[in-house]
C-alpha cells in the first residue's frame, strides 16, 4: 500500500472534539458554583466511567492497529524463520529478484 493510501485509511477530523472540549469547558464553569445531590454526580461519575472504559479500549485497539500495519510493512521486508534453537529470526529481503543458477 502507498503511503498515501495509509494516510487516507488513517486520516481523522479532529475539529469536533475541539467543540466538544469548548463546550465542556463551559458546562464545567457552569456546574463549579452549583453543589449537585448526590445522586446526580453518582450518575456523573458511572458515566466518566463507562467513558474512560471506551476510551481505553480505543486507544488500544489503535495501537493493535498500528501494530498490525506494521507487521504487514515487515512482511514484505523480512523473512520470517526458526533459527536452530527454535526461536524466531527476521532475515532481511537484500533485492527483490530472483538469481538463476544453473
Amino acid at each position: 500500500m502507498l503511503d498515501l493510501e495509509k494516510q487516507a485509511l488513517m486520516g481523522a477530523n479532529f475539529e469536533p472534539l475541539a467543540q466538544l472540549l469548548q463546550q465542556k469547558e463551559e458546562l464545567l464553569t457552569q456546574l463549579a458554583p452549583m453543589k449537585p445531590a448526590k445522586d446526580v454526580l453518582r450518575g456523573v461519575k458511572q458515566k466518566m466511567d463507562e467513558n474512560q472504559t471506551l476510551l481505553g479500549a480505543a486507544i488500544k485497539g489503535v495501537a493493535a492497529a498500528g501494530e498490525r500495519l506494521e507487521a504487514l510493512n515487515n512482511v514484505q521486508k523480512t523473512l520470517s524463520v526458526y533459527d536452530p534453537s527454535g526461536r524466531v529470526e527476521l532475515v532481511s529481503k537484500h533485492s527483490n529478484h530472483l538469481e538463476k543458477k544453473a
